[in-house]
């Protein structure tokens, strides 16, 4: 047997080069096709759907590097008057905002809101809670649209808790997302969280 033929029994060090890279290639494929799938059973926004006032412009809303005392992920919501005055709204506690893309989370608002909308373009701050554990937080890029109010029953409970409590202090934020988290991702609230919620001190700015 020659050489040649005896080495065309062996593949080429660059033919198994090739053939790693490509398992490697459709492994990360299968990878990123399945985030678009797991996990299964996660919450989706259900509710009525809030419309806002008519005469407000919403231009987008996406994820704001700003800090809320009502929430510890924070949302800008661009908007402008379709009138020559500006317009004003609430948004109401219990309001889901609902991600464009997959791979980021719902957000809630557990805090009315208010909003103004001048004749020239502004941002509004709003505070906000996730609600998809195994999801992205919200980022500058991500963008989201207004949803329904929620009909969730732990979470409009969780809403009638938080109704006259001040969580601006950061630990008791970050409580709540837990809370929300019990709701959204676990079996739901325990009489233990219930119990912090209702020892948070009294917001005195209503």
């Amino acid at each position: 047997m020659s050489y040649k033929s005896y080495m065309s029994r062996f593949p080429s060090r660059k033919d198994a080069m090739k053939n790693t890279l490509l398992r490697g290639a459709i492994a990360l494929a299968l990878l990123l096709l399945a985030c678009d799938f797991l996990p299964t059973g996660e919450f989706e926004p259900t509710g009525t759907q809030f419309n806002i006032n008519p005469n407000i412009n919403v231009i987008s809303i996406t994820g704001n590097p700003d800090l809320s005392p009502n929430g510890p992920f924070t949302l800008g919501m661009t908007i402008v008057s379709k009138t020559s005055s500006s317009a004003s709204d609430a948004l109401p506690a219990g309001l889901l905002l609902k991600r464009r893309v997959n791979s980021t989370q719902h957000m809630l608002l557990l805090k009315p809101q208010a909003i103004t909308a001048g004749t020239s373009n502004s941002v509004a701050i709003l505070g906000t809670f996730c609600c998809n554990k195994f999801r992205a937080s919200p980022d500058v890029g991500d963008t989201f649209d207004i949803g329904p109010v929620t009909d969730n029953t732990d979470l409009q409970r969780l809403v009638n808790l938080m109704q006259h409590k001040d969580i601006s202090n950061g630990s008791n934020m970050w409580m709540v997302q837990r809370a929300v988290y019990m709701v959204t991702d676990s079996t739901g609230l325990t009489q233990a969280y219930i119990d912090s919620i209702n020892a948070l001190p009294a917001d005195t700015t209503e």
